[in-house]
């Protein structure tokens, strides 16, 4: 019998803390999975009654149809229709150039944003 996947652990785990509260889709090129990976499993850890999911880049729309995410964090340029979905967060893989974030219709840009900044938008919309 094999080790269970840590993110499928941490998905029981908050599952079994209440009700999703919000769903969040992550979104990164496979060249950046380390990346993906640990923003996801960060946000699983830190706000456990959030659903997330890491998919590559060019999972991104398909995704969005099957799991309607309320917060898309994903790594441009892909042009996708958000359907509605509240926060869309374009986050540069470059740490010079900026972020381009959207909640709610508000529109602004960060440079490098942490984890923390990332989990303050995600509140803003849940």
């Amino acid at each position: 019998m094999g080790a269970a996947h840590p993110a499928a652990i941490l998905n029981r785990l908050a599952s079994t803390r209440g009700a999703v509260a919000i769903r969040i889709l992550v979104a990164l090129e496979d060249d950046y999975r380390v990346y993906r990976e640990t923003i996801a499993v960060g946000i699983r850890i830190l706000r456990p009654r959030a659903e997330t999911k890491s998919v590559e880049l060019k999972a991104l729309e398909e995704e969005i149809n099957r799991f309607e995410p309320q917060v898309v964090i994903y790594s441009g340029p892909e042009a996708v229709d958000s359907r509605g979905s509240p926060a869309w967060i374009e986050l540069s893989v470059d740490p010079t150039s900026s972020t381009k974030i959207t909640v709610k219709g508000c529109r602004f840009e960060r440079t490098n944003p942490t984890l923390e900044e990332l989990l303050e938008l995600i509140d803003q919309v849940e």
